[in-house]
């Protein structure tokens, strides 16, 4: 096999030509030079690279390039995005090549930039209001904002709420439509083979302006009478304690002072398996990282020593004779 196959072979991938378009007074009577529209460029790059990352991990990488030039009088560009399964022969056998295709028309698909909605149409949706809170279920992410004379309500698939939840995927996004806040141009516009799929006035620019702000919370709720086990208690002050709800592990913040005060009086002794039932409180809030949750337990109302193996286990049918 030659260099060239083999470079070939090592570099699997697959790709999707999309364009995107500013446009507006400034552009047409050339009183804005395209080139200070670069940096909506590099924006859009970064924005695919770290959806990529969000949805997929590091791997496989993510690339755009420019297939065509720009076009006088607006800011009209042909792109090629492509994802790349770096030394993977075998991808011809076992279909590396359809996952990519797959994987690349979900981070187009999930951004909106293709066909339509996805995360473009949840922060159009949300016109600048935070969510009140984020619900998960079968595979799709409930927003819901919650306001004094009523509730409303926007499902979408489960990978725009993990890309909204990507704060540095928000701030990218934001830098690609922030040329519209600029007098003279009216629009942005993407989609493929000539046709627009989304298309975002600067009248709805305002609703992306503040999509790079600081962590905000999105849910904050107490659950009573939750029962805990305990995998691991720490005493010394500000540590957490690890528990497990039966099918989730995390650390909580003790913050029941009466509680605390029997550990530090020697009344409460506690070994690994006790169980807890106590007012626990979730506070969901989005950060660089993605979604980010926290656990406070506010009252400690009962402590039990380990459950019984027994209850643990399936009930078996007495033996036949």
């Amino acid at each position: 096999m030659n260099k060239q196959e083999n470079d070939r072979m090592s570099a699997m991938s697959a790709s999707i030509q999309f364009s995107i378009k500013y446009d507006g007074p400034a552009l047409e009577t050339h009183e804005m030079d395209v080139r200070e529209l670069a940096p909506a460029l590099l924006a859009l790059s970064s924005l695919l690279e770290e959806s990529n990352r969000a949805l997929n991990g590091d791997k496989p990488e993510i690339r755009v390039n420019v297939k065509g030039n720009f076009q006088s009088g607006s800011f009209k560009i042909d792109l090629s995005a492509a994802l790349t399964f770096k030394e993977q022969l075998v991808s011809l056998l076992s279909g590396a090549d359809a996952t990519a295709l797959s994987n690349l028309f979900g981070i187009l698909g999930g951004l909106g930039l293709v066909g339509g909605g996805g995360l473009i149409g949840l922060v159009l949706w949300l016109n600048g209001r935070q969510p009140s809170r984020i619900e998960y279920k079968d595979e799709k992410a409930i927003f819901i904002i919650e306001e004094t004379s009523e509730t409303e309500t926007l499902e979408v698939d489960i990978a725009v709420g993990r890309l909204y939840s990507t704060r540095v995927v928000r701030q990218s996004l934001s830098k690609v439509i922030k040329p519209l806040t600029q007098t003279g141009i009216d629009y942005f516009a993407s989609g493929r083979d000539g046709k627009a799929e989304v298309v975002i006035t600067q009248a709805d620019a305002v609703a992306f302006t503040d999509l790079d702000g600081s962590p905000e919370e999105v849910s904050n709720t107490l659950t009573e009478g939750a029962l805990l086990q305990i995998e691991s208690a720490v005493f010394k002050d500000g540590n957490k304690w690890r528990l497990i709800d039966g099918t989730t592990s995390f650390f909580a913040e003790i913050t029941d002072e009466d509680f605390l005060g029997q550990i530090e009086t020697g009344e409460a002794r506690f070994g690994k398996g006790d169980v807890l039932i106590v007012n626990l409180r979730r506070v969901q809030s989005i950060a660089d990282t993605g979604l980010k949750s926290e656990y406070k337990i506010e009252k400690v109302r009962e402590h039990k020593g380990p459950l019984q193996n027994t209850l643990l286990q399936p009930v078996r049918p007495p033996p036949r004779l």
